[in-house]
């Protein structure tokens, strides 16, 4: 398996292994964009479902009800990716995606969708636990960041891949390309060797060596000092006595009560729900159906295209910029910025509420809509997932990533479901002001709250989150996330 690897730029091999595992998240990003336009056509007369055209609380609970499997996602995968491999559990997200994708051709029934929509949220929240795992794993600590970036970028091209064919070929040409793409994902998981890190964790030194000269390439085959260093500085951190490794691996309550660490904690319980609070998840969930309500002059679909396009260059553009700008900096833009975009978007919407006349303005919603999303990618839509890992202690980093990961889905699913219905009983306006409202929030939290991080390690983060005391515990090394 490991000669399959082929002579090249070694760096070109990290992208490689990067989007092969990131595949799982352009699929991802496919059901999100397969969403939007099918809400709309289940809604019309033209419907597919032989019970008839959905309600606006049947489009909310297929909006949502996804999010169900993704708060059960972090907890089965990253069991399997404890007790089986990263690898194993790489592979149950493409299953998983598989069954989401297989049933939708008889998709006639609610309860059908239901079903795919449920098994594809688990794979959603599967990639977003398990992916970021396994590139970090694999990947050198110089490019690392870059790599972890990739993670919204694949999500957000399969958003506009989704938003694309449905528009201009039809709705079923998606399933059929996700079917292909999780054939594809599913086999290339075969041929990818385990996390080295992984296999020094449990002791398979021989196997974890093989692997990391798999993953590194020319430099490794030539056994530069690098790699050597690297091989060296794996076996030194992972090499601990069975009863010191249980001792200091174990968590305990206490653990989360230290002032060096219920900080952090608190931080990344609020700022996860930033993306929720930004109005991001409604709109790309609903993007058709907004534009539909707000008479744009473009239609909802080259609408909705428009607005991904924007998403998925915003998203590059962070990954120029989180290691420059810094962390703060990108989180305050992009929480302002959010504000400004929903605060205008309300206007609009409440000024056309009240008959004003609003011919000359109908290119509003798109500006508005389509800024909001580019500004968000800069920032809240990638900072909180880089954020988590930074300022949180190596020892209790992977309970309380999975926390908020659960939280974050849980957010989610009570915006999406209940959005429809609010914009309903409180109109469009009402729901835009809410979100800026939570915008403004958000960015006095960064600015109040939350240190910088960009260039630092974790005890320079601890020490400015300390006031600039020291954590008075010691512990492992860092077990990534």
């Amino acid at each position: 398996m490991y000669n399959l690897r082929h002579k090249g730029n070694r760096n070109h091999f990290r992208f490689a292994f990067s989007i092969a595992a990131n595949l799982a998240t352009l699929i991802y990003g496919l059901s999100i964009g397969w969403l939007s336009p099918n809400l709309v056509l289940m809604s019309s007369d033209e419907t597919p479902l032989v019970t008839g055209k959905i309600s606006s609380e049947e489009q909310g609970t297929i909006g949502s009800i996804g999010t169900i499997g993704c708060m059960l996602a972090p907890l089965v995968c990253g069991w399997v990716a404890e007790i089986a491999g990263r690898k194993s559990a790489l592979m149950l997200i493409g299953v998983t995606q598989l069954i989401s994708w297989a049933v939708m051709p008889f998709a006639t029934k609610l309860s059908v969708i239901y079903a795919s929509r449920i098994f594809g949220g688990f794979a959603g929240g599967g990639t977003l636990s398990i992916v970021p795992l396994f590139v970090s794993e694999i990947s050198e600590d110089r490019i690392r960041g870059t790599l972890g970036t990739m993670l919204a970028i694949s999500c957000n091209f399969g958003i506009l891949l989704g938003f694309i064919i449905s528009h201009y070929v039809n709705c079923w040409a998606v399933t059929y390309l996700a079917l292909l793409m999780c054939v594809v994902y599913s086999l290339g998981c075969c041929f990818l060797p385990e996390s080295p890190q992984y296999l020094f964790v449990k002791k398979k030194k021989e196997k974890a060596i093989k692997a990391l000269r798999f993953y590194r390439g020319e430099e490794a085959e030539s056994e530069t000092s690098q790699f050597t260093a690297e091989v060296a500085r794996f076996k030194d951190i992972h090499n601990v006595g069975p009863l010191k490794k249980k001792d200091s691996n174990q968590i305990h309550i206490k653990d989360f009560l230290t002032r060096s660490r219920w900080k952090p904690i608190l931080i990344c319980v609020i700022v996860i729900m930033f993306p929720a609070g930004s109005g991001s998840i409604p709109l790309i969930t609903y993007t058709a159906t907004i534009f539909q309500e707000s008479q744009s002059n473009l239609s909802p679909a080259m609408s909705s295209i428009v607005v991904a396009t924007l998403q998925l260059i915003g998203s590059y553009v962070s990954t120029m910029t989180v290691e420059k700008a810094g962390r703060r900096v990108l989180l305050v833009v992009s929480t302002l910025g959010c504000a400004v975009c929903t605060i205008t978007m309300g206007t609009y919407t409440f000024l056309q509420e009240m008959d004003v006349e609003v011919d000359y303005f109908r290119w509003v919603p798109v500006a508005s809509m389509s800024a909001l999303v580019f500004i968000n990618a800069i920032g809240i839509g990638i900072v909180p997932f880089i954020i988590m890992t930074e300022i949180l202690d190596p020892k209790i980093r992977g309970s309380v990533v999975t926390f908020c990961l659960l939280e974050f889905s849980g957010v989610a699913y009570l915006v999406v479901k209940y959005f429809p219905i609010a914009v309903e009983q409180l109109g469009m306006y009402t729901c835009m002001w809410f979100f800026s409202c939570c915008c403004v929030a958000s960015a006095a939290f960064v600015l109040t709250c939350m240190p910088e991080t960009k260039g630092k390690n974790f005890e320079q983060i601890s020490e400015s989150l300390n006031g600039g005391k020291k954590a008075g515990h010691k512990d492992v090394a860092p077990t990534p996330v």
